[in-house]
C-alpha cells in the first residue's frame, strides 16, 4: 500500500497569487504547494526568460579559469575537455568543444571507456594527454574528486580546470582553477545546475572574457544545455527550468543535425517534450557509453554531415535496442528471485548474477526500486570482479551507505540517490552481510512505504481539456518539479481491460455523480480481478493528461495509484 498525502488547501496564498498573476485558482494552489508563494517568484517561474540567467562571473574561480583557458589560446597549447560518459557529460563536453573550437583554441576531446578506464580522471588517460602534447584539460561533470589525477598532471607540466557539479568532497584536487557552484556560499540560483549546465555557463564567461558578442552564439548552445539538465535529473527548477525551457524550444527546432537525426531515429515528431528526452533522446545518448563507448554520442552532436549524422543516429538506436535486450534478459533474472517473502524479509535488495552487464545493471535496479521500494544494489560478476549499480528511495542516502564499506571496493562513487563500484567477487557475501546490518539500524519499515503527494482533491466536472492544457504553464516537468498529482474519490468502475502488446498497461472506465470518466495505468496492467471489479467504489490518484485519437482530443486521467473505497462513495480518508 502507498501512503497518499494531500497539500493542505492554504486559502489565503492562492487567492493572494490567483488575484495578482491572473491564473487558474488551480495552478495558484499547486505553486504554492511548490513553495511559490511570493508573487514575484511565481511570476518568474511561471514566464522563465534567458535574462533571469546569472552573471557566469558569480561562480567561484570561473574568472581565474577563462583567463587560463584564452592563455591556451594566445599560447597555441593543445587543450583538451575531458567529459564524462553520460549525456550530461557528452552535451556537456560538446558544448565546450564547439565554444573553444569558436575562439579559435586547438581542442580536441577526450571520454573514458567505461570498463576500460571508469569515471572521471584517470592516471593513465592523463599520461596519454600529456603524451600526445596537450598543455590544458578542462574537464566537464567529473573532476572534483580527482586528488591523485589531477596530481598527476601538475607533475607532468599539464594545467587542469575542473567543471564540475557533484557535491564537495573532504579534500579538493590542486586544479588550477575549480568551477563548481556548489562552491557558492548560500543560497543561489545556479546552485544545483548539471555538468552542462556549468559548461554552459563556463562558455559564457570565456566569450565575455575574449570580449565576443556572446548571446546569439550561447542562444545557439542552449539545447545540448538542456539535454544534459534534463537527462541528468537535477531539480527543474530556477536556473535549470530557465535552461529546460529554452533549450527545449530550440530542441524543438531541430537545428542541430544531431539532435534532429536522433529525434527521427527514436520516431519522435512534433513538439519535443522532457518524457521524449527522457525515453527517446536520452537513452540513445546513453547506449553509446554503456555497451561501447560514448565517443559516438559525442560525434552524433558535434557533427556538421547530415549523411554522417544519420549514421550515427541509426547506429545509436541499434545499440539502444542491444541495451534494451539485455535489460529485459537482467530483469527477468532479477524479478524472477523476488518473491513475496523475499522482499518481506529484507529492506534491502542486493543480487548478482554472471555475466550481467554492468551498463545496464543500474537501470535494472532503478526499475526494482520503483517495484518494490526497496534500495537496490546488483553486481554483474565477471572474471573474479564484481561491478555493482545501487539505486535509493527517497530520504536515504545510497552514496552514505556503500560508504560505511568502502573498505571493500576497488573503485567507489556517485551520489545520493546513484552510486557505483568495483569489488573483488571473493568480497561480495562480506559486502551483503555488512550492508545488510547497516540497513537493518538505520531503516524503519515505514521508510519503506511509497508516498504519493497530493496536490489537490478534484470533482469530475472540474476536468476538462481546458483545465489541462492551462495546466501546461507548469512545465516542464522532473526532479524538484514533478506533475500536478490529484486524487478522486468514490468512483464506481465500469469497465477494465489490459492493453499493449503484452498486456502491461491498464484501461479503466469510471463513473461519479453520474459523468463518465477514462483512465490509463501504465504498467499496472496486472491490477486485474480480483484486484479490481466492476461495480466497485474506488478512489484514485492521478495525473492529468490529453489523449488524442483518430483526430480527437480529450481528457484522459493517468493513474498513479488505486484503493478501492470501501465505505462507499464519500471523502477521501
Amino acid at each position: 500500500m502507498k501512503n497518499w498525502t494531500i497539500s493542505p488547501p492554504q486559502k489565503e496564498k492562492s487567492a493572494e497569487l490567483q488575484s495578482a498573476l491572473k491564473i487558474n485558482p488551480l495552478i495558484a494552489q499547486i505553486l504554492v504547494n511548490r513553495g511559490l508563494a511570493v508573487p514575484a517568484e511565481a511570476a518568474s517561474f511561471l514566464s522563465p526568460k534567458l535574462a533571469q540567467l546569472k552573471d557566469p562571473f558569480e561562480i567561484p574561480n570561473i574568472e581565474a579559469a577563462a583567463k587560463r583557458v584564452l592563455l591556451a589560446r594566445e599560447r597555441g597549447e593543445k587543450v583538451v575537455v575531458y567529459g564524462d560518459y553520460d549525456v550530461d557529460g557528452v552535451s556537456g563536453t560538446v558544448i565546450l568543444v564547439h565554444a573553444l573550437k569558436f575562439l579559435g583554441l586547438d581542442v580536441s576531446y577526450y571520454i573514458p571507456h567505461r570498463y576500460g578506464e571508469g569515471y572521471g580522471l584517470s592516471v593513465d588517460s592523463v599520461r596519454k594527454i600529456a603524451e600526445a602534447g596537450a598543455k590544458l584539460i578542462v574537464t566537464v561533470d567529473c573532476g572534483i574528486s580527482s586528488v591523485a589525477e589531477v596530481a598527476e598532471a601538475n607533475k607532468l607540466g599539464l594545467d587542469v580546470v575542473v567543471t564540475d557539479h557533484h557535491n564537495l568532497p573532504d579534500k579538493l584536487p590542486a586544479a588550477f582553477a575549480i568551477v563548481n557552484p556548489k562552491q557558492i556560499v548560500g543560497d543561489h540560483p545556479s546552485k544545483h545546475l548539471a555538468g552542462a549546465g556549468v559548461a554552459f555557463k563556463f562558455a559564457w564567461a570565456l566569450l565575455r572574457a575574449a570580449g565576443t558578442n556572446e548571446s546569439a552564439y550561447l542562444t545557439s548552445l542552449l539545447d545540448l544545455a538542456a539535454l544534459g539538465t534534463i537527462s541528468d535529473v537535477v531539480p527543474l527548477t530556477r536556473e535549470n527550468r530557465i535552461i529546460a525551457v529554452g533549450g527545449l524550444n530550440l530542441i524543438g527546432q531541430r537545428k542541430r543535425l544531431g539532435v534532429k537525426h536522433l529525434a527521427e531515429a527514436a520516431s519522435l515528431s512534433g513538439k519535443i517534450s522532457v518524457n521524449h528526452i527522457y525515453f527517446g533522446l536520452a537513452p540513445r545518448i546513453n547506449a553509446a557509453g554503456r555497451l561501447e563507448h560514448a565517443s559516438k554520442s559525442v560525434e552524433l552532436l558535434l557533427s556538421d554531415d547530415p549523411r554522417q549524422a544519420g549514421e550515427l543516429a541509426r547506429e545509436l538506436g541499434r545499440i539502444n535496442v542491444r541495451r534494451q535486450e539485455l535489460g529485459s534478459s537482467i530483469k527477468a533474472a532479477v524479478f524472477s528471485s523476488l518473491t513475496d517473502a523475499f522482499v518481506e524479509e529484507n529492506k534491502l535488495i542486493l543480487l548478482s548474477g554472471r555475466d550481467w552487464h554492468p551498463g545496464v545493471i543500474g537501470i535494472v535496479a532503478s526499475q526494482v526500486v520503483e517495484a518494490f521500494a526497496r534500495p537496490t544494489v546488483l553486481i554483474g560478476v565477471s572474471d573474479g570482479v564484481g561491478r555493482g549499480s545501487a539505486r535509493s528511495v527517497e530520504g536515504l542516502n545510497i552514496f552514505g551507505l556503500l560508504n560505511t564499506c568502502r573498505d571493500l571496493f576497488v573503485n567507489f562513487g556517485g551520489h545520493e540517490g546513484a552510486a557505483g563500484f568495483e569489488i573483488v567477487a571473493e568480497n561480495i557475501p562480506v559486502f551483503r552481510d555488512r550492508l545488510k546490518a547497516e540497513v537493518d539500524e538505520r531503516i524503519k519499515p515505514e521508510d519503506l512505504v511509497p508516498k504519493i503527494e497530493i496536490d489537490a482533491e478534484l470533482l469530475p466536472a472540474q476536468i476538462s481539456l481546458n483545465l489541462i492544457k492551462s495546466l501546461d504553464v507548469l512545465a516542464p516537468h522532473g526532479e524538484g518539479n514533478p506533475a500536478p498529482s490529484f486524487m478522486m474519490c468514490g468512483l464506481s468502475l465500469s469497465d477494465f481491460k489490459k492493453v499493449g502488446k503484452t498486456g502491461k498497461h491498464l484501461k479503466a472506465w469510471f463513473n461519479k455523480d453520474g459523468i463518465d470518466l477514462e483512465a490509463i495505468g501504465f504498467g499496472m496492467g496486472d491490477l486485474n480481478s480480483p484486484h479490481l471489479s466492476v461495480g466497485n467504489y474506488y478512489d484514485i490518484a492521478f495525473n492529468l493528461e490529453s489523449n488524442e485519437y483518430n483526430g480527437f482530443e480529450k481528457a484522459q486521467l493517468s493513474l498513479i495509484d488505486i484503493k478501492e473505497n470501501n465505505s462507499s462513495p464519500g471523502p477521501f480518508s
